[in-house]
């Protein structure tokens, strides 16, 4: 997709602005992500799913310094349980992509999001403490998370709602969201690339069929400083948030951008 068509003044001022709390959430908000993607997403109108694509590597680029930061801190068995579940939702997500048009994919995100974060609502109020323990709990989140981490970036929400139910204080927390977030969106990449290539021989209308292209990865180089300085301002705003409202911080964080997805997807 030819960059000069929709590189607009107002498309850089909103990008930047995005990979800036990108940089945030990897370092220092988890919750702040999500909002970031949708900023982008707002940014590209007619284009929201290559904006979806184009977001990957610079998630990938927070990823990393995230990683480095918190490299310590990942409660890597408990990924291990997650990752197979999370590669079937990831699948899925993927020929959802490859049948979806721009118009859809917002709709579909909002839903998912919000659902899984009022159950998160529901256990805790109900007292179910067992739940976050059993099998079908894991699987459904670990689809979930895939699903919703391809279509929209927006697993977000379902990873927050888990890692809380899992007991993760807030250091753990980083250091496991790090090392996931930094294996799905590496492997979202030959997926999203794929869900191109097979839309356009569907016959898919090329604005249509975008979602990852070589664009996108020059948009990586434009927005890049962002992540940069964003990771900067995550790393202090990290440290100011007290420990026991940590958790709670991110899902409502989280909760309140789903319903603004879901919203604005109705509009």
């Amino acid at each position: 997709m030819p960059l000069d068509t929709i590189l607009t003044p107002f498309v850089l001022a909103v990008g930047f602005i995005a990979a800036i709390l990108i940089g945030i959430s990897k370092t220092g908000t988890p919750g702040v992500g999500l909002f970031s993607c949708l900023l982008m997403i707002s940014a590209f109108r007619g284009h929201e799913m290559f904006a979806s694509g184009a977001v990957v590597p610079l998630l990938i680029i927070g990823d990393v310094a995230a990683v480095w930061f918190y490299r310590k801190d990942c409660e890597l068995q408990l990924l291990k349980r997650l990752w197979p579940p999370v590669a079937v939702g990831l699948l899925l997500g993927a020929f959802g992509l490859c049948v979806m048009v721009n118009s859809q994919f917002k709709l579909v995100v909002g839903v998912l999001a919000v659902s899984i974060l009022l159950f998160e609502f529901i256990r805790h109020r109900m007292g179910w403490t067992q739940v976050s323990t059993s099998l079908p709990f894991r699987l459904g989140c670990g689809v979930l998370a895939g699903a919703t981490t391809i279509l929209g970036n927006a697993a977000g929400a379902v990873s927050a709602a888990y890692f809380s139910s899992q007991g993760l204080d807030k250091r753990h927390f980083m250091g496991t969201n790090a090392v996931f977030f930094f294996s799905v969106n590496v492997a979202k990449i030959p997926l999203m690339l794929a869900a191109t290539q097979i839309k356009l021989h569907m016959g898919f209308d090329p604005e249509e069929a975008s979602v990852m292209t070589g664009s996108t990865f020059l948009l990586t180089l434009i927005f890049a400083p962002g992540i940069l300085l964003g990771g900067v301002i995550g790393r202090k705003i990290y440290r100011s948030i007290p420990e026991k409202i940590f958790v709670p911080f991110i899902l409502s964080l989280n909760f309140a951008t789903a319903v603004y997805i879901l919203i604005t997807a109705c509009l």
